[in-house]
């Protein structure tokens, strides 16, 4: 669900925003949970309304273990070992960057501890599906003002546990070519297939010059090599 509190009921984009996020994972190639909106009925400090809601299926199998990234983290790690030194010694590198370049096109501000998992199946680790994505985008403007003054290449701290606070220094920590598929054009009106009714005209092109302009700065600052797993 988007963001709620008693005072002004359920306000924001975040659930569209988890969506719009799968919809561009599935274009380049990169793991997120696939996601579609549902109609839901939510009851809330006594209160029962209608909102929409982001649905996305389990990506761990029946047999599967997880555990939070941050926590598998503080098991793992030698003396002085940051959170990204940890991925790269289980050969996580391919995931870890796909992650920066991911963050860094959709603006997501909440890659937290918990929101990257390990799934250990068999004895063997890996990298969860890139979940919770919605704190992205445009989802910290409300209004059309905030929207028009939005700056889409601006450099705000974001709430990481691996790598620094800064989406764009994050791109530094990637040290071999990305395997994903290219961004066209193409893409601009599938992503936003359906979404006419609860996204402005204005919020829709905002959304996509953010993802288009790091796109295309990306290009130019990473080895991005056509050809996603």
């Amino acid at each position: 669900m988007s963001a709620y509190n008693s005072a002004q009921g359920v306000y924001g984009h975040e659930a569209i925003n988890e969506l719009l996020a799968y919809r561009l994972a599935a274009e380049l190639g990169i793991p997120v949970p696939e996601t579609l909106l549902a109609d839901a009925l939510v009851h809330a400090d006594g209160v029962t309304f209608q909102t929409l809601i982001a649905v996305s299926k389990s990506y761990k199998a029946p047999n599967d273990s997880r555990v939070t990234y941050e926590d598998f983290f503080i098991t793992m790690r030698a003396v002085g070992e940051s959170a990204l030194s940890v991925a790269l010694r289980f050969g996580w590198a391919e995931r870890i960057y796909q992650m920066f370049l991911f963050d860094f096109l959709i603006f997501c501000r909440d890659r937290h501890g918990a929101n990257l998992e390990v799934l250990e199946h068999n004895g063997i680790n890996q990298l969860s599906p890139l979940f919770d994505n919605g704190l992205s985008l445009t989802c910290s403007c409300f209004t059309d003002a905030e929207l028009v003054a939005f700056d889409v290449m601006a450099d705000r701290q974001v709430n990481n546990f691996i790598g620094t606070r800064s989406l764009f220094q994050n791109l530094n920590f990637i040290k071999s070519p990305v395997q994903i598929h290219p961004l066209t054009p193409s893409l601009k009106p599938r992503l936003f297939f359906g979404l006419d009714d609860l996204l402005s005209d204005l919020r829709k092109e905002t959304i996509w010059t953010l993802i288009w302009e790091r796109w295309h700065y990306a290009k130019k600052f990473c080895d991005l090599q056509s050809g996603a797993k």
